[in-house]
């Protein structure tokens, strides 16, 4: 942060209630979301803000601090604090939709298409999608999910072929899929079960998402079924544990919050 600009645009506020390690924290928050600091920007140190500011080393500690739960910081020992990639946040108490979420965080999403075509599945992705005896037959859709043209996630979806027939006709690239399920098939998600579970990332993925071989991410399955009980989708993801944050709401135990209750049950954390 240039310290010209913090010392013109920065000053407390004595009359305010609000502690002063909060309104430090809540400029920076300010700067950060209105795009004057970006990922990678070195933070003033906190001896200097310290000085500029002539409060004790704790005040300065403290906001940071917060920063860095929220975060929006990362300290490199040795090195000082810089502010972060941002994450993407997906609370996981709701159906998800990719295309939304990514919109609802601020990002522009978009996908690249690795391949889309009609398969003979195996045994395993059969029992999981339910299909019917003699049935074998699934649409596989696998996509790289970027966010401001950055990959995040990388998505291989399975579909029943005889709930979709003609499907892989479609431009995924730009098309989001449940939208097409939604408006030409008539087929919107009631209930979903995901397992979400931590994993090294391996190298076909790295190569995908550009990231480091064994860095840290998050592997999730999930299956998606109709208001009528029969399973339409199974997906599953590898997405950047740097990336991604997931958010949970917790509710005591007997409160009435069914979707709060059900994915507290199926979750893997």
């Amino acid at each position: 942060m240039n310290i010209d600009y913090f010392k013109r645009t920065f000053k407390f506020s004595p009359e305010s209630n609000t502690p002063l390690y909060e309104q430090l924290a809540a400029y920076i928050k300010i700067q950060i979301q209105a795009g004057v600091l970006k990922p990678g920007d070195k933070m003033i140190t906190e001896h200097k803000l310290c000085d500029i500011l002539n409060v004790s080393r704790t005040t300065i500690r403290q906001a940071l601090d917060r920063l860095v739960e929220e975060g929006l910081l990362i300290r490199y020992r040795g090195k000082g604090s810089y502010i972060a990639e941002q994450k993407l946040k997906r609370n996981i108490n709701y159906l998800y939709n990719f295309t939304e979420n990514i919109r609802d965080a601020g990002a522009t999403p978009s996908s690249i298409v690795l391949e889309n075509r009609v398969i003979d599945v195996d045994e395993n992705i059969a029992s999981r999608l339910q299909l019917p005896s003699g049935q074998t037959k699934a649409f596989m859709l696998k996509r790289l999910r970027c966010a401001d043209g950055e990959p995040i996630m990388h998505d291989t979806t399975y579909i029943p072929y005889y709930l979709c027939n003609g499907i892989e006709d479609n431009d995924f690239s730009t098309a989001s899929l449940y939208n097409i399920l939604a408006n030409c098939y008539n087929l919107q998600p009631y209930h979903a079960v995901e397992t979400i579970e931590s994993i090294l990332i391996d190298k076909e993925h790295a190569k995908l998402l550009k990231t480091k071989p064994k860095e840290p991410g998050f592997k999730i399955d999930r299956i998606s079924h109709l208001e009528s009980g029969y399973v339409f989708e199974y997906t599953t993801s590898v997405s950047r544990a740097d990336k991604c944050v997931f958010v949970l709401d917790l509710y005591r135990s007997g409160n009435t919050n069914k979707n709060a209750v059900e994915i507290q049950r199926k979750i893997n954390l």
